[in-house]
């Protein structure tokens, strides 16, 4: 069934015995995973030290009963154990069918995907199953960010200034993985708990190191989205001199192509760029709205989807072990870059 935000709070807190299966989806790739994660401490087991099961979606094109085997697996340490499929699309349709029509299963799934494409044969079978959950992240604008912030805040003992935690949405990009983690890092600066709350001022994130000064997300999205190379190339470098991951400045790049590939369907259409990004649903921020109609009236449907491909198969990439890493993603990023600017 398709869960809304309160649902999806229920569901991390204490998953229904009943739901089978949970489908994280949507263009805010970050938002699905940090959830997943988010789902998995409930079936954390100190005691197991194999922790949660993950499956990567391309293998059960060729094995799809694997998922459901793993799913049915009763651990020699008692419990249940998460499973986890990551970079899922349609072609998991079989593998999910096979968990939602067996006759039990023991141990719960999540999947995570990105953003499905209208019609999606996955979305429509989970959404349609009693035993099941899909959840979809939306690209977020300023004011869902404030909220997951003061959630986030609340959780860790944590009452952010307007100011603090307007800095902190700044430097992190939205991007929850890192919000989690520099409220974690302030939490522990600041001696708070659930149990202690202590309001946090822009001082406080600074002396973390929260601050990531001039290297911009922002600016970031704008040189490579808008064919700045130039720019592209100044904010890469702040990047990597503050320790920040190259798969967080890629999933940050394609969230920004995520909403360009929705909005230029608007303009395929016959709408003008303008009109597009004023009826974009979530809301753009206001802030954005101009260089995301610039960057739509650059940008054509065909080569979104070749970004996006490339942008997805940079991350496998990563994510492997022996990979360029940061260096290959910074490569691309200027790529891109320099393509818009032809």
């Amino acid at each position: 069934m398709k869960a809304d935000r309160g649902t999806l709070a229920g569901a991390i807190r204490k998953l229904d015995p009943a739901v089978r299966l949970v489908l994280l989806h949507g263009a805010d790739t970050s938002a699905s995973a940090d959830l997943a994660r988010t789902l998995a401490r409930q079936f954390a087991d100190p005691n197991d030290p194999l922790g949660d099961t993950i499956i990567a979606a391309d293998s059960l094109i060729k094995d799809p009963a694997a998922l459901v085997a793993a799913a049915s697996e009763i651990s020699m340490f008692g419990g249940t154990r998460l499973i986890r499929v990551d970079d899922a699309g349609d072609d998991a349709l079989a593998a999910v069918s096979q968990v939602l029509d067996a006759p039990a299963t023991g141990n719960p799934v999540v999947v995570v995907a990105g953003a499905l494409k209208k019609g999606s044969k996955l979305l429509a079978r989970v959404e349609a199953a009693v035993n099941a959950l899909a959840y979809a992240s939306y690209l977020p604008e300023a004011r869902d960010i404030a909220t997951t912030i003061a959630e986030m805040a609340a959780e860790a003992g944590i009452r952010p200034t307007r100011a603090a935690a307007a800095l902190l949405a700044e430097s992190t990009g939205g991007d929850r993985g890192i919000l989690r983690q520099e409220i974690a890092k302030l939490a522990l600066y600041l001696d708070a708990s659930p149990q202690a709350t202590v309001p946090a001022e822009v001082g406080d994130i600074a002396a973390i190191g929260a601050d990531l000064g001039d290297a911009d997300f922002a600016a970031l999205i704008d040189g490579v989205a808008g064919g700045k190379p130039g720019v592209a190339d100044r904010q890469l470098a702040g990047f990597a001199a503050s320790g920040i991951p190259g798969i967080t400045l890629l999933r940050t790049v394609s969230r920004r192509f995520w909403l360009l590939l929705d909005l230029r369907a608007a303009v395929d259409g016959g709408a003008s760029a303008a009109r597009a990004v004023d009826g974009a649903r979530p809301p753009v921020f206001w802030k954005e709205k101009p260089a995301v109609a610039a960057q739509l009236a650059q940008w054509r449907t065909p080569a979104i989807r070749h970004v996006l491909a490339r942008l997805l198969a940079a991350e496998r990439a990563v994510k492997r072990s022996g990979s360029a890493g940061d260096v290959a993603v910074a490569q691309l990023l200027l790529g891109i870059a320099t393509q818009a600017a032809r």
